[in-house]
């Protein structure tokens, strides 16, 4: 196990990604285009034009997806958290400097933003959500990527892992993450307004408590971005906020991955000033994790990546080239 301390992370530069950028002398780019979100009752009637493209999974759910970059280059894929789609990670998505090393891939999951959002309990199997990443894989004909599970889309990760060999993926990446649906890691004060995610009776609770739970992710957020996440609450019915929520999983084939064979490796993420995860709560579930590096990112709010970009950057990167350079 791997612990960087705040003056290390704040001292080290960018190391020389030579091992990422031998992997492709390619200077293509890959932009998805702009595409029509047609309503239909299985995405909650969501009518909008979107960059991106629908990719379908195995049950026919229809997940929204996105990329950016050079395809030859290492690929990271970025699952997001619950209630908020995957255009919380645009500040990524749209800093060149990412670009120039890796090819960066998102998607919604299925119950969020543009992807549908089946409410039926068959759709909320783990091997559904896995499969959701496998289309997203297959669309973009990734080989080996490595997946970064954001908050409570950690949880997915978990989920993939349950139906594929530890090579599958070339590493893994929680960043302020819920590992598992099993275990709950936030802290009191999310705990507090976690009720009322799924209140379906009184509309002026509802939006207290998402509101409350933004300004907990973190306390000063751009105000397009901070409306746009709350426009993501909106559109998400809530009997799949339920789901999520109820939804079960194991975790045996993620942890023989990390603790027996030893052959995935994990990058876990925390903010220095998350007021969402408890940061101790989550080590416990790694704890004997082989191959573990830990970085607290300091003055990083539960958005890791908005509120620290650079350090955050640095960080995954860093990880990123190190792994690729065994």
């Amino acid at each position: 196990m791997r612990i960087f301390p705040d003056w290390l992370l704040l001292a080290t530069a960018l190391l020389p990604l030579g091992s990422l950028a031998a992997v492709s002398v390619s200077s293509s780019k890959l932009a998805d285009s702009n595409i029509s979100i047609t309503p239909t009752s299985k995405n909650f009637e969501i009518s909008a034009v979107s960059q991106g493209r629908f990719v379908t999974s195995a049950d026919g759910t229809q997940i929204f997806a996105d990329a950016r970059g050079d395809p030859s280059k290492p690929a990271i894929v970025f699952i997001h958290g619950l209630g908020i789609s995957a255009m919380s990670f645009d500040n990524v998505f749209n800093d060149p400097l990412w670009l120039r090393h890796v090819f960066l891939v998102r998607y919604d999951t299925r119950g969020h933003g543009r992807s549908d959002k089946p409410t039926t309990a068959a759709a909320w199997e783990s091997q559904r959500i896995a499969e959701d990443f496998d289309a997203v894989v297959r669309s973009y004909g990734l080989h080996r990527p490595f997946v970064l599970g954001w908050s409570y889309g950690a949880t997915h990760i978990t989920d993939i892992m349950t139906f594929h060999p530890a090579n599958y993926l070339s590493g893994i990446i929680y960043d302020a993450p819920q590992p598992r649906t099993t275990d709950f890691v936030f802290s009191p004060a999310v705990a507090a307004v976690a009720p009322g995610f799924t209140l379906t009776s009184n509309v002026t609770d509802f939006q207290a408590t998402m509101i409350a739970f933004l300004n907990l992710c973190h306390p000063a957020l751009e105000w397009t971005f901070y409306l746009a996440c709350l426009g993501d609450a909106l559109v998400q019915p809530r009997a799949v906020t339920e789901f999520l929520f109820s939804r079960t999983q194991s975790s045996d084939e993620l942890f023989k991955a990390g603790k027996e064979d030893g052959s995935l490796p994990l990058l876990a993420i925390f903010g220095g000033d998350d007021q969402n995860i408890v940061k101790d709560l989550v080590l416990e579930i790694v704890e004997g994790w082989k191959d573990l590096s830990i970085v607290t990112i300091p003055g990083a709010q539960h958005f890791t990546f908005v509120s620290q970009p650079e350090l955050f950057r640095k960080t995954v990167l860093n990880w990123v080239a190190g792994i690729l350079s065994h």
